[in-house]
């Protein structure tokens, strides 16, 4: 009498649902594609994942520490961080002409830093502009190259996605302009940079259960890096002279880490959506640093919202 399969095919043993399914089971290396992308991806190899941890702690750092440096520069790291998510996500997204995304995303995000930059007072209500005049861009390009329905709107749905990542960006610039700021931002950076960090060294130990079949990520990071994030915001509130109170900070920081942790697993639903496109895999510094980025992106402009009208108010 045979024994019955198991449900999926990553509890097989020895086949490429993962590392996990089994010590005989192939890992591949980093950048190899998947030969079945029905099949869910394997968990990637310890050193990737570190990686991750490190690289998301290494933006919270320079964000932080640029904030002592003139506006300018600051801005200027602003911006290499939003060209790195330009990037990063046009290769990991792989759209129809990644060409016109590209050129949208980067014009979006200097328009955005320029806007919150020279505005007085500041304000980020002239960047719901931006996302507008990147669709435009988007679809001008691809009716210029005569695609079908289903590019065009593949293509659309990619730029304004990215649209608005790299402009939300704009908001540590604007955060940074207003009174108190300065510790709402570190606060915001901080909860989100330990939020992420959590959720990945969970990752690295406890990968499980899985979000989704598709998405090499577990659910318990996720709740982990919320509990970080609020901790880690309270206790930086203590440390900071003239900035949030602890509780305040504490709400805060529940909010802005999980507005990050689900911004970094948004990259791993779009790796999983070309995946099972056919498209394959990206090159792994792609898809392990697009998370990290995109974390940061969608935090911004709720630390700038909290900080205007939330954090600074408790300080």
């Amino acid at each position: 009498m045979t024994e019955p399969s198991p449900p999926y095919p990553e509890a097989r043993h020895g086949q490429r649902g993962g590392p996990e399914s089994g010590p005989t089971a192939p890992i591949p290396s980093p950048g190899t594609p998947d030969d079945d992308p029905t099949m869910p991806p394997p968990t990637p190899v310890l050193w990737a994942r570190a990686g991750v941890v490190v690289f998301t702690g290494f933006l919270a750092v320079a964000l932080i520490a640029a904030t002592g440096l003139r506006r300018e520069v600051f801005a200027g790291v602003i911006l290499v961080m939003q060209i790195l998510t330009v990037v990063t996500y046009t290769q990991l997204r792989k759209p129809a002409s990644p060409t016109i995304t590209l050129v949208a995303g980067l014009v979006s995000a200097i328009s955005a830093d320029w806007l919150v930059f020279y505005s007085h007072p500041i304000s980020l209500d002239r960047l719901v502009y931006i996302p507008a005049i990147a669709l435009g861009i988007a679809v001008a390009g691809q009716f210029s190259r005569g695609p079908g329905r289903e590019e065009l709107t593949v293509s659309m749905g990619s730029t304004l996605f990215l649209s608005v990542v790299v402009s939300g960006f704009a908001g540590w610039i604007g955060l940074l302009g207003k009174p108190g700021g300065q510790q709402a931002l570190w606060t915001g950076a901080i909860a989100v940079g330990a939020a992420v960090m959590a959720a990945r060294a969970c990752d690295l130990t406890l990968p499980k259960p899985r979000i989704n079949r598709q998405v090499p990520r577990g659910a318990f990071g996720v709740v982990i890096g919320g509990m970080v994030g609020t901790a880690v915001a309270a206790y930086s509130a203590i440390l900071l002279e003239g900035g949030p109170t602890p509780g305040t900070a504490a709400v805060g920081g529940l909010i802005i880490g999980l507005v990050g942790v689900l911004g970094d697993l948004a990259a791993g639903y779009t790796q999983a959506g070309r995946r099972i496109a056919g498209g394959g895999v990206a090159l792994w510094p792609v898809r392990h640093g697009l998370g990290p980025l995109l974390a940061f992106g969608v935090a911004a402009p709720v630390s700038y919202l909290l900080g205007v009208y939330y954090l600074t108010q408790g300080g």
